[in-house]
Order: C-alpha cells, then structure tokens, then sequence
C-alpha cells in the first residue's frame, strides 16, 4: 500500500483514543503506538516529511496499518504493552540506521590485494569484519598497507615503472617484479594472521625468518622485515588481544534510565575488539515514563523485551557468531544468549562510560517541577545555542541537542560568524538563528520543543523575533550566567536555583553548549597560528621553515641575522633575503 492508498484510509480512522499498528509488505507487524486522538497520531505519521524521523521511516516501510479503538488512555496504554510484548516490534526500539558494515577482503588471485566490501559485495576470498564503525575498516585497511605493502590496484598488470604507492612504501610492486611471488605470499598470509588475531605466532615466525636471512646475508630483506616487526609488535602491545576463551562473539549490554534504554555493542573477532556502537532505544512514542512504567513491572522485565527487540531486528539478516552475551534474558528468540562474564563486564563497563551522553536526572521529579514552573509540557528536544569569541576574534557559535534524555551529538552543529565584525553578540546570534532556524522551516532539521539560548533578555528577543519571522511555533528561553535565571518568552523570570532539578537541567545544557562552542573557537584560533608569515616566500617549503624555526624560536630575532647566517644553515641566500625582509617589514625593526 504506498503512501495515498494509505492516506484514503485516514478518512476511516476515528477521533478516539486507541492502539495502532504498522505492517510491511510480509504482514509483520513493525510498529505499535498508542493515541489519544487515533486520526491525529497517524496523520502525523503519515504526513512526515523529513527522512531522518522515525515517523517517516515507519511509513517508508509499511504497506497497511490497522487500529483498535479502546475506551480511555488506561486501556490504550495497558493494549500497547501487550501487542509490544507480542510481537516485538522493529520500529519500537529506535535503531541507529540500517545499514550493512563493512569487511574487509583478502582476494583470491595470484597476487592478492585488500579491499573494503560489504556484505552483499560478491568478490572472492577471505573476509574478516564486520569492522564499526566503517573508518575502523579504512584504518585498518590503510594499516595493512603499511604493514604488509600489499598492492591497491583492482587488476593487477606487468609494468615496467612502480606507481606512486611503491614510492610512498604503502606497495612492494610484485607488478615490477620487485619481489618474488614466494616473498608476496609471505606478506598476505603475515596480513591474515594479523586479520585473525595471531600476532605473537606469526611475529615468533617473522623473527626466526629475519635470523635466516642475516646468515644468508640478505640484509635488505631482513632489514624490511625487521621494520616490519617493530612496528606489528608496537600495535600488539598498544592494542592487546581482548579474551583468548571468546575469540568470536558480540556482547549486548543495555540499561534504563528514567524510561529511555541505552544499549551498547561490542564485537569481538579473533580475539580482538573490532568495533563497538551504541544505541538509543525508545519504545514509545511519544516518550512517556510512565507508559514504560507501567509496560515494565520491573527494570529486568523491561530490558528482556527491549533487548528482545534489539537481538531480534539486529541478527535478521547477519551471521551469528559463536557466542552472544547480554546483561539481558531475551524471550521469543531461537539464538542462544549467555550472561556477560565478570571480566567481560569490565570492558563493557569501560567503553560504555566513554559513550555517556544522557543526563543523571531523575526525569520524573524534573518532568513535574518543569510543569509545575512553566505550565506546559516537558519538552521532548531542546536546541541549545552559545556564542564564543576572544576580542572579537574568530566568533563563532554552537548548537547542541538535546532529546529524549540523552546529548544527540550527531545532531550538533557548529558556526562561523559571516556577516557581524567585531564583539556583537546580539547580531551574531541572530544571524546563527536565522540560518538554523530556516533549516529548521524548510524541514531539513527536525523541529524543537524548546530553544534555550545562553544569554540575557536582549538574545531572548532576537531569538523570538527570528522565530516568529519564520511563523515556527516552538518555546524560547534564556538563561543568564551567574544568577542562573531562565527568561521565557511569555515574560516569565524563574530563579532555577530555588528548583533543584531543573537548576541541574538548565545549566547542564548552558555548559554543554558553551563547551562546544570554546572547542571551535580554540581550534580556529589555532588553525590561524598555525599559519606563517613566510607562506607565499617561494623557495622556502615545510623543511627550510623548520630549520628556521629550530635556529630562530623567536622569529624577531631573524630581523638582526644576516644573510650568511642563514644560508649556514641551509637557506639560500634569494630566500635568506627574503626571509629577513618579510620580519623587518611584519615587526618594523
């Protein structure tokens, strides 16, 4: 059913409170949702329009959907639970994306090279993956590279000259015959050993090798190889062998926090960690503690169906590896699960807190205290905006998200100020609003609940004025520094000190996106330093300038140096002159 047909069966949707549940084209269920007003709920649904929302996902996916029209909230709430439970729907658990991660290949030739492939990729040869996220692949194959100088090219050809990988050490030119197929051999399977996680075997091998070739006095050989073995022997020591018992296994860890689970993911091949992400998951929509109270009696009940959900829609269409762990006892699942061993959970434990974007907040008690100040709904997301400069240099600003319980750092934005010069902050924040805020009515971002803008009433007003400029209808707050007091755009002043709770909330957003935006300033302001007044010198490249550099810390000095001075040290003397006038002209000595 595409997207008409099922706008045409809108108009049988009644105005009732009620469940509802989205098919695909098999007849699986894919999602459930429940609704005060059944007709309003999947309109909004239906209506979607940016990608990137779930709405839109789930409607890109279904052919048909269904209803059941209940007698109050209660029973909608209490039917959601149970059709959840049943059929452990694809879309109540927010996955991250849906595509297939990479491997990486070891072809099947004469003169095998490496590549990146997915899943469905249909070359042959050896696989070894998946690798997450994908740059972990591209390293790793950049790595292998360096390491073995296996060829890059796709078709491998007879050539008289080497291209420019032999001359940049990253291929040993088996094309110019530059080493034998024996040698090259040697090279691929010292990469598969890598691949595969037996690195003290294949390095015991590569010594004993080294030895020979010393007493056969093939010392340019030996010489490669025993670079070759400092450097795999450093990676080995830098990145240990996870757990020897489990070389092949995923391990699932997930967790609630005040009706919102994060989960982790950890893949272990060959006994090496070859990649970790993390997941958000939200049953519901929308985001209702006290819906997942009720739907989980207990915390374990609530991670055994979310986690069934995860596993479920995670293995439909990947390899099962020899073992799977989780915190978790997964129901309605064929795959075997084990609990998480003690030294296991240690290393979850470790990369999870890496990944800690939620806030510690008891969202029940901030939910009513938000209500009780502002009355109005606890916002769903928040943008945060901050502006940064130092003496009116490199101003920029920042935009944080957060939704639903957690930082959305892949929804974080970052700006330079184009049109302001000098300190001016309330036009710098309004030429950032404007921009965001016209990404945001034209539907390339998705809309906020609340924009909380760090700054007093003045950016207060510029913010409603551009808001109201594009008719967009969100709330708008400030929060000045020091007294820590909320403006609203109703004309509300709130001292958030006299509300624990959202004094926590409030000021955990402010610094976040006050971090974020010092982190660009810094890095702009550094990307300027770096740059040399000797940059357009011709004649004076990376080398020369630090030589200079190494001589002359202090770059007045060379302003008293002479020309034979310099040119002991290596500089010719047109670009020793040069050098000396570009200071004199840039200091005025």
């Amino acid at each position: 059913m595409g997207v008409r047909r099922l706008e045409r069966k809108l108009k049988l949707v009644p105005d009732l409170p009620g469940v509802y549940l989205f098919y695909d084209t098999s007849g699986k269920v894919i999602y459930v949702g429940k609704a005060r007003s059944l007709k309003k709920r999947i309109t909004s649904h239906i209506k979607a329009t940016v990608p990137s929302d779930k709405s839109y996902r789930i409607v890109k996916a279904s052919s048909d959907f269904d209803f059941i029209v209940v007698r109050n909230e209660r029973e909608a709430l209490a039917l959601e639970a149970e059709l959840i439970k049943k059929h452990l729907p694809k879309f109540n658990v927010l996955m991250k994306d849906d595509k297939s991660y990479p491997f990486l290949l070891i072809t099947d030739e004469t003169f095998p090279s490496i590549r990146l492939v997915r899943k469905t990729d249909k070359l042959s040869g050896r696989r070894f993956g998946p690798f997450i996220p994908a740059k972990n692949a591209r390293l790793t194959m950049d790595l292998i590279h360096r390491l073995f100088r296996l060829r890059k090219c796709k078709d491998f050809k007879k050539r008289k000259r080497p291209c420019i990988q032999y001359h940049m050490e990253r291929c040993c030119a088996p094309c110019c015959g530059y080493v034998s197929k024996k040698e090259y051999i040697e090279q691929v399977n010292g990469a598969i050993s890598f691949l595969e996680g037996n690195v003290k075997s294949y390095l015991q091998q590569l010594y004993e090798h080294i030895e020979n070739l010393a007493q056969r006095q093939e010392f340019e050989r030996a010489a490669f190889l025993r670079d070759q073995f400092v450097a795999i022997k450093n990676l080995y020591e830098k990145y240990a062998v996870f757990m020897d018992e489990y070389k092949d296994c995923d391990i699932f860890y997930l967790e609630e926090k005040g009706g919102f689970f994060e989960g982790i993911h950890i893949i272990v091949r060959h006994g090496i960690i070859m990649g970790r992400e993390t997941f958000s998951f939200d049953p519901f929509e929308p985001w209702d503690t006290y819906a997942v109270r009720e739907l989980f009696s207990d915390i374990t009940a609530g991670v055994d169906t979310i986690g069934s959900i995860w596993l479920r829609n995670y293995f439909e269409d990947r390899e099962i590896p020899s073992h799977i762990f989780a915190n978790f006892v997964p129901s309605g699942l064929s795959i075997s699960v084990k609990p998480i061993p003690e030294d296991m959970m240690k290393i979850v434990l470790q990369n999870k807190k890496r990944d800690r974007v939620y806030l510690n907040i008891n969202f029940e008690v901030l939910s009513v205290e938000y209500e009780s100040v502002f009355m109005d709904s606890f916002p769903e997301r928040v943008e945060v905006f901050d502006i940064s400069t130092l003496q009116g240099e490199a101003t920029v600003a920042s935009c944080v998200v957060w939704e639903r319980g957690r930082f959305v750092k892949d929804d974080y934005r970052r700006y330079k100020i184009k049109t302001v010069e000098g300190v001016n902050d309330y036009a710098s924040m309004e030429e950032v609003l404007t921009r965001r805020f016209r990404s945001i009515k034209d539907k390339k971002v998705k809309m906020p609940s609340l924009v909380l803008i760090d700054g007093g009433i003045g950016q207060l007003n510029v913010a409603v004025k551009i808001r109201d400029l594009f008719g967009l209808s969100f709330r708008v707050f400030s929060i000045a520094k020091r007294e820590e007091i909320i403006y609203t755009d109703e004309g509300e002043v709130v001292e958030t000190k006299r509300y624990p709770c959202l004094f926590r909330f409030f000021t955990v957003l402010r610094d976040e996106a006050h971090r974020f935006a010092i982190a660009y300033n810094r890095h702009l302001r550094a990307k300027r330093l770096k740059k040399s007044i000797f940059d357009d010198i011709k004649g004076l490249g990376i080398k020369r300038k630090r030589i200079i550099e190494k001589f002359y810390p202090d770059i007045k000095e060379l302003a008293t140096v002479t020309v034979d001075e310099l040119k002991q040290i290596g500089i010719p003397e047109k670009v020793a002159v040069q050098v000396i006038n570009r200071v004199k002209e840039v200091y005025g000595e």
